[in-house]
């Protein structure tokens, strides 16, 4: 059943939220989902929530090249020229929302396109820069913090703006811990939620095939190539090994023949023919704003093999619900994988407890969380 609050007429906690994404994508990303899941929660429960979009958030300067900075810029400036003032509708083309959610695309993130708002929320390093420089009308501000962006920008920007004024949310632990290390204050966790509406146990633990699935990402940090390696390290030892991997972008060539790859897996796919068709799931990234890919694959009945990248320190206990290994490393990945492809009663034994854990991943809890941080109350065993 899909989350339901109950709506109060006139409530006083009632809330006017923006939520600032990067621009809109025709494809899904993590990020993304996470924020337009809570939007149509928050919306259900009676707030007034918009997501807005910038056609541009003006990157020219970190091109590596002057020749790609100009032609950056030349781009972004026709984006900010070529359309009408003020915010226009726009629709989410992977991702059911909730009718009161409103999506709007804007030419950039200035004042004069932003809604005047009781809170405003940044969720991206380029966002966040923003955010804190808009005026007081448009709302308290806050940062969502969901990984170390130091790949999508340079560290030194980075790094301003996890010690900015904003008000910080993080997803994680490990991210919590680094904007205490950076600006010496503490975050509110939000963790981030398992849809369990859609991800869940369909096939039995103990009857599960020798089969692996993994996310692809072309990113180098993902761990793709480490991940590869490892599976082709295990198929030498257990030749009945099957791995299914899954991502957004067209075969890659680096994978074996023997290897199947699923492109823009819908949700019923991921959950029956990826997920539940696995008896262990593979994270070989190097860094994890989460994971949630694991965690969902948890909550489907998979062991995890991960490599240790900050994410899924919260959910993935080595030795209990699967092995953690150092990253940036094929050998150990391998060597976890052959440990656990040949004990099944292990194996068996982590599923079970993944289920477990990945249960008290709720998106009420969430939402919970999320709505004390936007009211600024703090746990009271927060520092």
């Amino acid at each position: 059943m899909p989350l339901r609050f109950r709506k109060k007429a006139a409530d006083p906690n009632r809330m006017k939220i923006t939520f600032v994404l990067p621009r809109l994508t025709p494809r899904p990303t993590g990020g993304g989902k996470i924020v337009y899941q809570y939007a149509n929660a928050l919306a259900e429960a009676g707030h007034e929530v918009e997501v807005l979009h910038p056609r541009t958030l003006f990157l020219w300067r970190f091109r590596p090249t002057t020749r790609t900075k100009l032609r950056s810029l030349a781009a972004d400036c026709a984006k900010l020229a070529g359309v009408g003032q003020g915010r226009e509708p726009a629709t989410v083309p992977w991702m059911k929302m909730h009718a009161d959610v409103k999506i709007s695309v804007v030419p950039a993130l200035y004042s004069r396109y932003m809604p005047d708002a009781d809170v405003v929320v940044a969720s991206l390093w380029r966002t966040a820069e923003y955010v804190e420089r808009l005026p007081v009308s448009k709302g308290e501000k806050f940062y969502f913090i969901q990984h170390y962006e130091t790949w999508s920008g340079p560290e030194r920007r980075v790094n301003q703006t996890l010690r900015s004024s904003l008000r910080k949310i993080v997803i994680s632990s490990w991210l919590g811990d680094l904007v205490h290390e950076l600006a010496g204050e503490a975050a509110w966790q939000v963790p981030n939620p398992v849809d369990h509406d859609e991800f869940f146990v369909t096939a039995p633990l103990d009857a599960r095939t020798r089969t692996v699935s993994m996310l692809y990402s072309p990113h180098t940090w993902k761990g793709a190539a480490e991940g590869v390696a490892a599976l082709v390290q295990a198929k030498a030892v257990f030749p009945d090994l099957r791995a299914r991997v899954f991502g957004t972008s067209a075969r890659p060539a680096l994978l074996p023949d023997w290897i199947d790859y699923v492109q823009d897996a819908p949700r019923h796919v991921l959950r029956e023919s990826i997920y539940n068709a696995s008896s262990i799931y593979l994270c070989p990234s190097w860094s994890e704003g989460w994971g949630l890919p694991a965690l969902e694959a948890m909550a489907c009945g998979c062991a995890v093999v991960t490599a240790d990248n900050g994410g899924t320190r919260d959910f993935v206990v080595d030795g209990e619900n699967g092995f953690v290994v150092p990253p940036k490393a094929a050998q150990p990945l391998g060597d976890a994988l052959v440990a656990l492809l040949g004990d099944d009663a292990r194996r068996a034994a982590f599923a079970a407890r993944s289920i477990g854990l990945a249960k008290q991943f709720t998106l009420e809890a969430s939402v919970h969380k999320l709505l004390d941080a936007l009211a600024q109350r703090r746990p009271v065993d927060a520092s």
